[in-house]
Protein backbone atom coordinates (compact mmCIF):
# COMPACT_ATOMS: atom_id res chain seq x y z
CA UNK A 1 0.00 0.00 0.00
CA UNK A 2 1.11 3.57 -0.30
CA UNK A 3 0.79 6.70 1.29
CA UNK A 4 -0.28 9.78 -0.63
CA UNK A 5 -3.43 10.22 -3.12
CA UNK A 6 -3.55 7.45 -5.57
CA UNK A 7 -1.97 4.42 -6.20
CA UNK A 8 -0.94 1.04 -4.53
CA UNK A 9 -2.30 1.33 -1.71
CA UNK A 10 -2.66 4.78 -1.39
CA UNK A 11 -2.26 6.55 1.89
CA UNK A 12 -4.46 9.32 2.31
CA UNK A 13 -4.08 12.17 4.68
CA UNK A 14 -7.44 11.85 6.75
CA UNK A 15 -7.88 15.35 8.77
CA UNK A 16 -11.46 15.17 8.75
CA UNK A 17 -14.43 13.02 7.07
CA UNK A 18 -14.90 15.85 4.53
CA UNK A 19 -11.12 15.81 3.38
CA UNK A 20 -11.38 11.68 3.52
CA UNK A 21 -14.27 11.55 1.48
CA UNK A 22 -13.32 14.06 -1.38
CA UNK A 23 -9.87 12.21 -1.52
CA UNK A 24 -11.70 9.39 -2.16
CA UNK A 25 -13.79 10.85 -4.92
CA UNK A 26 -10.85 12.26 -6.62
CA UNK A 27 -8.53 9.14 -6.51
CA UNK A 28 -11.28 6.46 -7.69
CA UNK A 29 -12.38 8.67 -10.29
CA UNK A 30 -8.73 8.71 -11.72
CA UNK A 31 -9.22 12.48 -10.80
CA UNK A 32 -5.39 12.12 -8.56
CA UNK A 33 -2.09 14.34 -9.72
CA UNK A 34 0.09 11.63 -9.71
CA UNK A 35 -1.00 9.05 -12.95
CA UNK A 36 -0.54 5.29 -12.71
CA UNK A 37 1.57 5.72 -15.66
CA UNK A 38 3.66 8.08 -14.16
CA UNK A 39 3.77 5.62 -10.88
CA UNK A 40 4.39 2.76 -12.98
CA UNK A 41 7.77 4.49 -13.99
CA UNK A 42 9.86 5.32 -10.90
CA UNK A 43 11.77 2.08 -10.35
CA UNK A 44 11.82 1.02 -6.13
CA UNK A 45 15.56 0.79 -6.56
CA UNK A 46 15.17 4.61 -7.05
CA UNK A 47 13.39 4.56 -3.31
CA UNK A 48 15.83 5.57 -0.78
CA UNK A 49 16.19 2.55 1.69
CA UNK A 50 17.41 2.26 5.44
CA UNK A 51 17.48 -1.01 7.89
CA UNK A 52 14.10 -1.31 10.21
CA UNK A 53 13.83 -3.30 13.01
CA UNK A 54 10.65 -4.17 15.11
CA UNK A 55 11.47 -5.48 18.51
CA UNK A 56 8.88 -7.31 20.08
CA UNK A 57 8.08 -7.42 24.08
CA UNK A 58 9.73 -10.90 24.26
CA UNK A 59 12.75 -9.11 23.44
CA UNK A 60 12.76 -10.61 19.90
CA UNK A 61 14.59 -8.11 17.14
CA UNK A 62 13.49 -8.74 13.60
CA UNK A 63 15.54 -6.63 11.00
CA UNK A 64 14.69 -5.19 7.46
CA UNK A 65 15.83 -3.79 4.39
CA UNK A 66 13.14 -0.99 3.86
CA UNK A 67 12.72 1.24 0.74
CA UNK A 68 11.56 4.64 2.08
CA UNK A 69 8.34 6.67 1.10
CA UNK A 70 8.39 9.66 2.77
CA UNK A 71 7.26 12.31 0.14
CA UNK A 72 3.96 12.65 -1.22
CA UNK A 73 5.32 11.19 -4.52
CA UNK A 74 6.81 8.09 -3.22
CA UNK A 75 3.86 7.51 -0.50
CA UNK A 76 1.18 7.70 -3.82
CA UNK A 77 3.49 4.79 -5.35
CA UNK A 78 4.64 2.62 -2.54
CA UNK A 79 4.71 -1.01 -3.53
CA UNK A 80 2.01 -0.73 -6.44
CA UNK A 81 2.93 -3.10 -9.15
CA UNK A 82 5.33 -4.59 -7.20
CA UNK A 83 4.74 -8.72 -7.99
CA UNK A 84 7.09 -9.86 -5.30
CA UNK A 85 9.14 -9.03 -1.67
CA UNK A 86 11.20 -11.02 0.69
CA UNK A 87 10.30 -11.63 3.72
CA UNK A 88 13.10 -9.55 5.42
CA UNK A 89 12.44 -6.77 3.04
CA UNK A 90 9.40 -3.74 4.01
CA UNK A 91 8.57 -0.54 2.85
CA UNK A 92 8.49 2.08 5.36
CA UNK A 93 6.00 5.21 5.08
CA UNK A 94 7.42 7.94 7.21
CA UNK A 95 5.09 11.22 7.96
CA UNK A 96 6.63 14.43 9.28
CA UNK A 97 4.54 14.51 12.14
CA UNK A 98 1.58 12.36 13.84
CA UNK A 99 -1.55 11.97 11.75
CA UNK A 100 -4.81 9.94 10.89
CA UNK A 101 -3.82 7.80 7.49
CA UNK A 102 -6.10 5.68 5.64
CA UNK A 103 -4.98 3.29 2.98
CA UNK A 104 -5.84 0.59 0.32
CA UNK A 105 -4.72 -1.79 -2.00
CA UNK A 106 -5.41 -0.69 -5.49
CA UNK A 107 -2.54 -1.71 -8.00
CA UNK A 108 -0.95 -3.62 -5.42
CA UNK A 109 -0.10 -7.22 -6.35
CA UNK A 110 1.13 -8.69 -3.30
CA UNK A 111 -0.80 -9.93 0.23
CA UNK A 112 0.63 -7.29 3.08
CA UNK A 113 0.63 -6.83 6.65
CA UNK A 114 0.67 -2.85 7.73
CA UNK A 115 1.65 -1.78 11.16
CA UNK A 116 1.12 1.35 12.21
CA UNK A 117 3.18 3.10 14.51
CA UNK A 118 3.11 6.56 16.29
CA UNK A 119 5.95 9.29 17.06
CA UNK A 120 7.79 6.98 19.88
CA UNK A 121 7.97 3.76 17.40
CA UNK A 122 4.73 2.33 19.50
CA UNK A 123 2.96 -0.10 17.35
CA UNK A 124 -0.67 1.11 17.78
CA UNK A 125 -2.52 -1.17 14.94
CA UNK A 126 -1.96 -3.62 12.61
CA UNK A 127 -3.82 -5.27 9.52
CA UNK A 128 -3.06 -8.23 8.66
CA UNK A 129 -3.46 -10.04 5.24
CA UNK A 130 -4.61 -6.87 3.27
CA UNK A 131 -6.26 -8.56 0.08
CA UNK A 132 -4.28 -7.66 -3.28
CA UNK A 133 -5.86 -4.99 -5.73
CA UNK A 134 -8.81 -4.52 -3.09
CA UNK A 135 -10.21 -0.83 -2.50
CA UNK A 136 -11.46 -1.25 0.99
CA UNK A 137 -10.51 1.19 3.51
CA UNK A 138 -7.61 -0.01 5.96
CA UNK A 139 -7.49 3.05 8.68
CA UNK A 140 -4.64 3.51 10.82
CA UNK A 141 -7.33 4.12 13.78
CA UNK A 142 -5.41 6.96 15.28
CA UNK A 143 -2.10 9.36 14.23
CA UNK A 144 0.63 7.66 13.28
CA UNK A 145 4.20 8.63 12.03
CA UNK A 146 4.90 5.13 10.75
CA UNK A 147 3.53 2.25 8.52
CA UNK A 148 5.61 -0.18 7.66
CA UNK A 149 4.04 -2.82 4.96
CA UNK A 150 5.59 -6.66 5.08
CA UNK A 151 4.55 -9.63 3.76
CA UNK A 152 1.59 -10.96 4.34
CA UNK A 153 2.00 -13.63 7.17
CA UNK A 154 5.26 -11.41 8.28
CA UNK A 155 3.59 -10.29 11.37
CA UNK A 156 1.86 -13.77 12.74
CA UNK A 157 4.77 -15.42 12.01
CA UNK A 158 7.02 -13.18 14.00
CA UNK A 159 4.59 -12.51 16.63
CA UNK A 160 5.10 -8.81 16.31
CA UNK A 161 1.96 -7.39 18.07
CA UNK A 162 0.21 -4.00 19.22
CA UNK A 163 2.68 -2.76 21.99
CA UNK A 164 5.95 -4.06 20.16
CA UNK A 165 8.44 -1.10 19.16
CA UNK A 166 9.43 0.10 15.31
CA UNK A 167 13.28 1.37 15.51
CA UNK A 168 14.72 3.10 12.45
CA UNK A 169 18.38 2.09 12.21
CA UNK A 170 20.60 5.18 12.09
CA UNK A 171 17.56 7.76 11.99
CA UNK A 172 16.65 9.83 14.88
CA UNK A 173 13.31 8.52 15.00
CA UNK A 174 11.28 7.60 16.56
CA UNK A 175 11.67 9.94 19.40
CA UNK A 176 11.43 9.23 22.80
CA UNK A 177 13.24 5.52 22.54
CA UNK A 178 13.46 4.85 25.90
CA UNK A 179 9.83 5.54 26.37
CA UNK A 180 7.96 2.22 26.61
CA UNK A 181 5.06 1.01 24.52
CA UNK A 182 2.14 0.27 26.43
CA UNK A 183 -0.69 -1.50 24.84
Amino acid sequence: MSAGRSGHGSIRRARGFASLAALLASTLLGLSSVSAREIEARALEDFPREQIAIETRSARRHVFEAWRADTDETRAQGLMFVKQMADTQAMIFVYESPEHVAMWMKNTYIPLDMVFADQYGCIVSIKQNAKPLSLETIDSGGPVEYVVELNAGVTHARAISVGDRLVRDGASAPSQPERRCTR
